[in-house]
């Protein structure tokens, strides 16, 4: 008799808490995506008619992944389910990249890597980023070690290494987006600066 009502009452607990499962409220996920600039300054056009393809890039495998990726120290990381990146972490950050370039070197000649013919490239951007991260209500770093190169010949024509910090300005992952955004723009400044040093 005692076993007997220790299952039923095993049968009514469980049930129970399957239909608070059922009709409780989930989380819903939010998704987030990156922005190009709109208030950039142009130079003259350096480019031109030859064309700048951006990629291959490189980004940490940790972090291509749909789910935004935080630190909790250095050896700590977090990872959400509910905070999420819209498209692909890599697509994003290259296609920032291209449309602020674009804007930067005052020409439509840029294109994403892998391009498609008529488009030749005279000059390619490679970037490998050793870090586009940080923390929540704190600050987010990008370290990237970057090169152009001559398609024509394959030569190196330069070499560089770009490490930005941005603070978040706020709590929350918003604010550790629109970081990420910015820090990121301050990038492209920097490649834009490269390719003015290189360029004839």
């Amino acid at each position: 008799m005692i076993r007997k009502y220790l299952y039923l009452s095993i049968i009514i607990f469980l049930s129970g808490t399957m239909c608070g499962c059922i009709g409780g409220t989930s989380q819903k996920s939010v998704y987030y995506v990156f922005s190009a600039s709109r208030n950039l300054s142009t130079v003259q056009s350096l480019i031109g008619d030859r064309g700048l393809g951006v990629g291959p890039i490189k980004i940490p495998a940790f972090l291509n992944r749909p789910q935004i990726v935080t630190r909790q120290g250095q050896n700590l990381l977090s990872i959400n389910e509910f905070h999420r990146w819209g498209d692909s972490l890599e697509a994003q950050i290259t296609g920032v990249l291209v449309e602020n370039l674009s804007t930067l070197l005052n020409t439509p000649n840029i294109s994403i890597y892998p391009w498609e013919r008529p488009f030749l490239p005279e000059y390619q951007l490679y970037i490998d980023f050793r870090r586009f991260d940080g923390k929540t209500a704190e600050s987010v770093t990008l370290d990237a070690v970057w090169w152009i190169v001559d398609t024509n010949n394959d030569k190196r024509l330069l070499t560089r290494r770009s490490s930005l910090v941005e603070s978040t300005h706020g709590d929350g992952y918003k604010a550790y987006v629109i970081a990420l955004n910015t820090v990121l723009e301050k990038f492209c400044q920097k490649i834009t600066d490269g390719v003015i040093d290189v360029l004839p």
